[in-house]
């Protein structure tokens, strides 16, 4: 009888749980709610196992609760809020192009104010050493296209540790989907590029900016993302990715162009940003101003008080010495003593 009290207990724990996470704003993509794909081999893919008592007694509650018509309409919605989340972190990869391209103009801006500072001879050495700079950066190996067998190829050989000769998209697919949900969501992709990037950007390096290596990251994932991803909800199943591996672009693409390569930001967008950087400086100036002023007005009154306290102080001391001169004078020096004679 305690024993079934205690299961009791635990499936309306559960159920409260599972009420609870439903009526919540999904936060995360529930990887698992994704139409049209393949169930993945139960054999394969067990759901962990608690190795308590009432483990198999959950898995019933759950399948019971799959069954049900109101769950599966919450589902449903939830399914909407989903497509929320996707639409915002797609609104979230555009501001940070957007945040790097005022990254790098930002950087141009201040280097060709600083080369107003110098003198000619400064100004060519500081010149010529930016584009040495440069030029060590664009000399690295070749980038292979991101997705592409040969670029997988040199994941599966030089981080997966496998020969390059026994090569299999399936194998590779369930190796790098690391929680080993079905799916390879954009963190996993953006872990393949890893290799790539090695080759353009060294933290140790000089000439090597790390947040343009992070934009370029960016770009790869996308990238992928937009040949593999055929429903568009963010991740890539075993399903879209056999099939990415069937096209003519996986064994013969394109020469991927690197950051270097592209023209970030136009002059006439450069133009337009230091105008806005002119205002907002002009902007902060004023403030300044005011607050400059605040604080003098802020220091007058305060030197004014100071003084009014001065001035206070100096009259109750004054009323202090009178009454104290008051207290002492009637039996002090300079007085004649009268004593009454003695009958």
């Amino acid at each position: 009888m305690r024993w079934r009290t205690v299961l009791l207990q635990y499936c309306f724990l559960l159920v409260t749980c599972l009420l609870t996470a439903l009526e919540a704003v999904p936060i995360d993509i529930d990887k698992t709610k994704v139409k049209n794909v393949h169930p993945v081999d139960s054999a394969k893919i067990e759901p962990p196992d608690t190795g308590l008592y009432y483990d198999e007694y959950l898995k019933q509650v759950i399948d019971v609760l799959e069954t049900d018509n109101h769950f599966r309409e919450k589902l449903q919605k939830a399914d909407i809020e989903e497509i929320k989340a996707t639409s915002d972190l797609e609104h979230y990869d555009k501001t940070r192009h957007e945040e790097f391209k005022k990254y790098e103009m930002m950087k141009e801006h201040e280097r060709r104010e600083y080369l107003k500072t110098l003198n000619e001879e400064k100004r060519k050495e500081e010149e010529s050493k930016f584009e040495e700079m440069k030029k060590k950066h664009e000399n690295h190996p070749k980038v292979n296209h991101p997705g592409s067998k040969d670029q997988l190829k040199e994941v599966w050989e030089e981080t997966d540790g496998l020969d390059p000769n026994d090569f299999d998209p399936k194998t590779f697919f369930k190796l790098h989907d690391v929680n080993n949900d079905g799916f390879l969501d954009e963190q996993e992709l953006e872990a393949l590029f890893t290799k790539e990037l090695e080759k353009v950007y060294d933290p140790k390096n000089e000439e090597d900016d790390m947040i343009e290596m992070e934009e370029e990251r960016l770009r790869m994932r996308e990238h992928v993302m937009n040949e593999v991803d055929s429903n568009k909800d963010r991740l890539v199943t075993l399903d879209e990715f056999l099939k990415a591996t069937e096209k003519k672009e996986f064994l013969e693409p394109d020469n991927w162009e690197t950051l270097d390569q592209q023209q970030v930001f136009t002059e006439e967008e450069l133009k337009e940003y230091e105008s806005l950087i002119s205002l907002q400086e002009n902007e902060l100036k004023k403030k300044a101003d005011e607050l400059q002023k605040q604080k003098e007005e802020l220091q007058r009154q305060h030197d004014q008080l100071e003084a009014q306290k001065l001035e206070y102080h100096q009259v109750i001391q004054q009323m202090e010495q009178r009454k104290l001169q008051q207290e002492i004078s009637p039996s002090g020096p300079g007085r004649d003593s009268k004593f009454e004679p003695l009958i």
